[in-house]
């Protein structure tokens, strides 16, 4: 009896099994067309620190990125196609030197951060260094997340005397003074979407037959020189766990 009791439960609408979980549909990569605009570049009240090294913007960039991965330790973390990623030198991390991070955060107007919050502040680094560097805000508006000042960028060329224009990896050899930019933690972001997902820009500082190297921001929990490899034509040979998608040509005298 009360087998069959069970039978008739078992049958009945409510009292169904519940059915096996079906794995999450992963969200659809947004496009910048279906984000609400940017709008101009907000003012701030941040003033640089210290006049640009040189005359010129693009070599005070370089510079400026040279003199901040000095002041934490040179590390360098070199990169290849078919092997892991590997520090030949380890520099100062960020919560031993928090303060000089909370001069980046600053100058995208977040002076509350600093490099003991866990929050990533690559960007910060970026926009303090070309910002520092001389370069006004109609050329070059600083942001927390790189896919933002990345689509400004992409936005500004589309008018006359643009400094930064956007290229894909196989259409640009990166040269000194040019933004390599990559997606992260699988955003998806690309030049065609624009999805103001998380992504990483470095400077480049040198480049030679077969690499190019690179500074950037929160690499390591440092400021970090990355050493990529080149092909024979000079462009970015693609590295599975660097996703690049842009490289920023610099046109700043």
């Amino acid at each position: 009896m009360r087998a069959a009791l069970l039978l008739l439960c078992l049958l009945a609408a409510g009292c169904t099994a519940a059915p096996t979980p079906q794995p999450a549909t992963p969200p659809a990569v947004k496009n910048a067309a279906d984000l609400p605009p940017l709008g101009p570049c907000p003012a701030s009240s941040w003033k640089p620190e210290a006049p640009p090294p040189t005359a010129s913007a693009k070599v005070s960039m370089v510079l400026l990125a040279v003199g901040e991965w000095a002041r934490y330790g040179r590390q360098v973390i070199v990169y290849s196609a078919d092997r892991p990623p590997r520090i030949e030198q380890l520099g100062v991390k960020e919560r031993d030197a928090p303060e000089r991070i909370q001069d980046y955060w600053t100058s995208v107007d977040r002076p509350d951060r600093s490099g003991l919050d866990n929050v990533p502040w690559s960007a910060a680094f970026l926009s303090w260094d070309i910002a520092s560097a001389g370069v006004p805000r109609d050329l070059f508006c600083p942001n927390s997340v790189h896919t933002i000042y990345v689509e400004r960028m992409v936005e500004r060329a589309r008018k006359p005397g643009a400094a930064f224009i956007a290229h894909r990896p196989s259409e640009r050899a990166p040269q000194v003074g040019d933004l390599i930019c990559a997606s992260r933690a699988g955003s998806g972001t690309t030049l065609d979407n624009l999805n103001r997902g998380a992504g990483h820009c470095d400077i480049v500082v040198e480049v030679k037959p077969g690499w190019v190297a690179a500074i950037g921001g929160n690499v390591g929990d440092s400021v970090n020189r990355s050493v990529f490899p080149l092909d024979d034509n000079g462009f970015l040979t693609p590295i599975s766990g660097r996703p690049v998608f842009t490289v920023i040509e610099n046109r700043l005298p």
